[in-house]
C-alpha cells in the first residue's frame, strides 16, 4: 500500500483541535499552548470560523522583534509631549500577531497533497476545515508518523535494528 496516495487527512488528523479566540490576549494564548504542549493553534472568531493560525514562531517573533506589549490595558501617561495625555492601551491579542492566511485543506486531501502544501507554504501544520470551521489539524509530525508506520516493501523492519 502506498500511504502517500491512499491515506487522507481525515485518517491522520487530530480531531480534538485546540482553537484560540481571536480576542484572546497574547499571554493567555501562550499559557494555552504551553499547558497543552502544542506548538500552534487555529484562531477563530466568535462563530468558530477560521481567521488565522497562531504559532510559537509568531509568539517568539512578537516578543523579540516587535518588542514586549503593555498587557495590563491600564492608562499610561506619555512623557515628552506638551500637556498631559492619558491613553488607553489595549493588550495585544491573537488577531494582532497570528498568521492571517493559514494553510487549509479538507479531510479528503491525500498525505502527498498535504506534504506538498506544507513544503510550498513552508509550514508545519495544516488546518483541516469543513465550511470554514476547523475540524482537525495535521502536522508534519503526523505525516512523518504515517510514513514511518507504513510496512516496508522490502520487508525491512526499522524496529529490528540492534542497539
Amino acid at each position: 500500500m502506498d500511504t502517500n496516495r491512499t491515506m487522507k487527512a481525515g485518517d491522520i488528523m487530530t480531531r480534538d483541535v485546540v482553537c484560540l479566540n481571536e480576542e484572546l490576549d497574547v499571554r493567555a494564548c501562550e499559557r494555552i499552548l504551553l499547558d497543552r504542549g502544542i506548538s500552534g493553534a487555529p484562531v477563530v472568531d466568535t462563530n468558530g470560523r477560521l481567521r488565522g493560525v497562531l504559532s510559537k514562531t509568531d509568539l517568539v517573533t512578537h516578543h523579540y522583534t516587535d518588542g514586549e506589549d503593555i498587557s495590563d490595558g491600564g492608562p499610561y501617561r506619555l512623557e515628552g509631549v506638551r500637556g498631559a495625555h492619558v491613553v488607553q492601551v489595549s493588550p495585544m491579542c491573537a488577531r494582532d500577531i497570528m498568521t492571517p492566511v493559514p494553510c487549509v485543506a479538507t479531510e479528503s486531501h491525500t498525505l502527498e497533497e498535504l506534504a506538498a502544501l506544507m513544503v510550498r507554504r513552508e509550514v508545519h501544520r495544516i488546518v483541516i476545515c469543513r465550511e470554514r470551521q476547523p475540524v482537525g489539524i495535521v502536522s508534519s509530525m503526523d505525516i512523518l508518523r504515517a510514513i514511518a508506520e507504513e510496512p516496508q516493501a522490502d520487508g525491512w523492519d526499522p524496529n529490528s535494528f540492534p542497539g
